[in-house]
């Protein structure tokens, strides 16, 4: 969790102990504690950023606060029993109350937190680029518009010289809209994971390449079905620190959503839809399926693998010269390889294609 949320779920359990433990309210220092949670919580949406799952532990803050007006509105002259009436009602509504509401307050946010990525273990700091590139050979064939062609973001990772006060790219570039894809994809409400667009990474966006080598060797992630590219970022940014050059690839339609730089989005199909193509690839029936009047006698898995030789194509091109103007000449794609999903077949592609350049 975030450390604000952190305290002020904190100033919410020491509040309902100071209001249910009459010892505690006795000291000064307790007067204000309902009061110093609110401020807390106001700073939490204003310095953090609210998410639905702090929601339980601000309706708890205001809850507090109310018991503690409840509190202190009792009357200080006039008969005792009304007195004593007031704060019997206020316990009650705190023990009671409270004990759930601390319980899912505290629970929510620690079974979805704002994580963070520890510190890689190698030497180097962590860059981070991003490219939209086209494939104006090869037709979409996921798109029933017969002059689509296939289209790619690919995001890459490399060592990098920088330091700790530069800012950090986050988790998830179009959070937005990837977080209620992937809500969708696992039948979850759409904002399930809306607070991802907090997280950051240890990347540094556009930083300087790390100069004590002439180059990198190159490895490209393949996220999988209803995957995105940054899903093994914690994998990613230890290699990268370790020297290597990672390239993670958004396949449209298998991803669970890619954004365009034109703001394009494209949802990836359902694990229903997507399967008997991949299983066409791997276990062919005399049926094959049929994808916008085309039918695929290999399944998908070739496709896709045109992705990868594609992309070192765009590599090679990249490595001559980067329009960037920062990983020229840093690329070793003589030394590359792939990790990551297991259904695209390398093995159907030859090395000697995969780099043309």
């Amino acid at each position: 969790m975030r450390s604000i949320e952190t305290l002020l779920l904190l100033a919410n359990l020491l509040t309902f102990f100071i209001l249910t433990v009459s010892r505690l309210r006795a000291m000064h220092w307790t007067s204000y504690s309902a009061l110093i949670a609110l401020l807390i919580a106001v700073a939490q949406v204003l310095v953090e950023g609210p998410r639905w799952q702090m929601v339980p532990a601000y309706a708890m803050t205001v809850l507090l606060f109310l018991v503690w007006l409840l509190h202190n509105s009792a009357p200080v002259v006039g008969h005792s029993g009304q007195k004593k009436t007031t704060r019997r009602l206020a316990a009650g509504m705190t023990i009671g109350l409270g004990v759930l509401g601390l319980a899912v307050s505290i629970a929510l946010p620690m079974v979805l937190p704002v994580f963070s990525f520890p510190h890689p273990s190698g030497p180097y700091e962590i860059g981070t680029l991003t490219y939209h590139w086209v494939d104006a050979n090869r037709q979409e064939v996921f798109s029933a518009d017969p002059n689509a062609h296939r289209e790619l973001m690919v995001q890459v990772w490399y060592p990098a010289k920088g330091n700790s006060s530069s800012p950090r790219a986050p988790y998830i570039q179009d959070a937005d809209a990837i977080a209620p894809a992937l809500s969708r994809l696992e039948n979850v409400p759409d904002f399930t994971f809306e607070h991802l667009k907090y997280v950051t990474t240890n990347a540094i966006p556009s930083a300087p390449v790390a100069d004590d080598k002439p180059s990198y060797p190159v490895l490209i992630f393949l996220e999988g079905l209803n995957g995105f590219r940054q899903m093994n970022t914690f994998q990613v940014e230890k290699l990268v620190s370790h020297g290597y050059i990672v390239v993670a690839i958004d396949q449209p339609y298998a991803a669970a959503s890619v954004v365009f730089p034109d703001g394009r989005q494209v949802a990836g199909l359902s694990k229903n839809q997507m399967n008997p193509l991949i299983q066409q690839s791997i276990i062919p029936v005399d049926s094959a399926p049929i994808l916008n009047g085309r039918t695929f006698n290999d399944g998908i898995i070739p496709y896709f693998a045109q992705d990868v030789i594609f992309t070192l194509d765009q590599l090679a091109a990249l490595n001559q010269s980067d329009p960037k103007s920062i990983l020229t000449g840093k690329l070793d794609l003589q030394s590359a390889g792939t990790f990551g999903s297991r259904w695209v077949a390398l093995s159907a592609v030859k090395p000697a294609d995969w780099i043309r350049a």
